[in-house]
């Protein structure tokens, strides 16, 4: 008995908007609905796959940088090393703990203070901390010598703020 209510309600809907010629309202409605629904979630597709190679285009650009970063240092260090009394050819090889560190602003609360709402929210970044060095291993000739392996230890550790026992000196 229920559902003959209902199909008198139903029809009488479609028998008002006839007679009103609103019908063609209701359908024009339902079609675009679909039609959104669709081209909605093909957007939604392409989106990710575009995000996704964007994500591991920055991926290897920071690795990259990273790279760079080391080389840099490490050479820096060798030349460094090299100007130390009994000394001679330096080979030095950094070891990195993790990629680049970003600090953000803060505000009152020690939450990330951001700009843009909704989707287009982006945090405000205070600095970019390089990233720490966990290790030094040197070799060069006169590495084999106590006190030269002790200024060289010095030295290292001094200029890149890290512990004594996180360089290891040996010679040639």
């Amino acid at each position: 008995m229920g559902s003959e209510i209902q199909k008198k309600r139903s029809q009488g809907l479609f028998d008002f908007l006839r007679a009103r010629g609103k019908l063609w309202l209701l359908v024009g409605g339902v079609i675009a609905g679909v039609f959104l629904l669709l081209v909605g979630s093909g957007i939604g597709t392409e989106n990710k796959s575009a995000s996704t190679s964007e994500s591991e285009t920055a991926l290897q650009e920071d690795a990259a940088d990273l790279t760079a970063y080391e080389d840099k240092l490490e050479n820096e260090l060798e030349a460094l090393c090299e100007s130390v009394t009994g000394v001679g050819k330096v080979d030095v090889m950094v070891t990195l703990g993790s990629g680049c560190r970003v600090v953000y602003v803060t505000d009152g609360n020690g939450e990330i203070a951001t700009t843009g709402t909704g989707s287009a929210q982006k945090a405000i970044y205070r600095t970019l901390q390089p990233p720490t060095v966990v290790g030094v291993g040197i070799v060069c000739k006169g590495g084999d010598n106590p006190h030269v392996q002790r200024a060289l230890v010095d030295l290292v550790s001094t200029t890149l703020g890290i512990t004594t026992n996180r360089v290891f000196v040996t010679g040639k």
